[in-house]
């Protein structure tokens, strides 16, 4: 048995139904976590998802932010809240549980983690404080030594080579050496790019702007990532960057990805 469990950020949710549903419906995901949903719960298509076998999980704001998971699986455990102590107005995760074969648990974080520009501000700051809440959730899902996957836009641009140039990135709140020391500890915990645990010949960035040719001049970034723990890694077997959906129309200036995980 093969589970396919996906990440998108789809940059509006009305606006990419059509072009979200098709992707659907081609792919056809286990499980698929949108970020920038950019609704309020009441006004996001439930129905549309529901008749293609999907339950829906979602935390939403009007015309920004927002997270949602569709899976064809009960999710248990949902939690909405990455703070705490205090509730984060901002709807940017979800905490959910699968329960695999021999109901073993594997572990769902849908992130949208804030931009943080520009930089220095207060919104930087939040990122900032928003990813050392994340590493602490991280460390105690890692106690559990149970499957646990973190996807979703994280805003981070990892390294050099996950952007097309770098030097143009320097000042800026997704490539700044705080916000990358910060997925660097995510990774120190004990966390695997799945990106980086398959052979790939180039790099597949996740993310070109609307303006500027960026689609056609392939200037983009990989911000984008699933990450998984060593027990997620076992049963782990391929990502896909599903690159061509960004040349569709009305596309969002993102492109899902997908982890494939083989439970036989």
């Amino acid at each position: 048995m093969k589970i396919k469990i996906s990440s998108w950020n789809v940059n509006g949710i009305r606006a990419r139904l059509d072009v979200l549903s098709l992707w659907i419906k081609n792919t056809d995901p286990d499980i698929l976590c949108l970020q920038e949903t950019k609704c309020v719960n009441e006004d996001f298509p439930k129905k549309q998802f529901e008749s293609m076998g999907y339950k829906i999980y979602l935390i939403g704001q009007k015309s920004f932010n927002g997270v949602a998971i569709l899976s064809k699986y009960e999710l248990t455990d949902v939690n909405y809240q990455l703070y705490d102590e205090r509730e984060d107005k901002q709807p940017r995760f979800i905490e959910a549980t699968l329960n695999l074969q021999d109901n073993i648990p594997l572990k769902i974080n849908c992130i949208y983690l804030p931009n943080g520009n520009p930089y220095p501000s207060e919104k930087f700051d939040y990122k900032i404080e928003w990813m050392d809440k994340l590493i602490l959730r991280a460390k105690e899902n890692l106690k559990n030594e149970t499957p646990y996957i973190i996807l979703g836009d994280f805003n981070i641009i990892p390294t050099e080579i996950d952007v097309f140039d770098y030097n143009r990135w320097i000042d800026d709140a997704l490539f700044t050496i705080e916000a990358r020391k910060r997925y660097r500890h995510l990774i120190n915990l004990g966390l695997y790019d799945a990106y980086k645990l398959c052979s790939k010949k180039i790099i597949e960035y996740t993310h070109w702007d609307y303006q500027g040719g960026a689609w056609n001049n392939n200037q983009g970034i990989r911000i984008d990532h699933i990450l998984m723990s060593p027990s997620a890694c076992s049963i782990f077997s391929d990502m896909i960057t599903h690159t061509d959906v960004r040349g569709t129309e009305k596309p969002s200036d993102h492109v899902p990805i997908t982890a494939i995980f083989d439970l036989n």
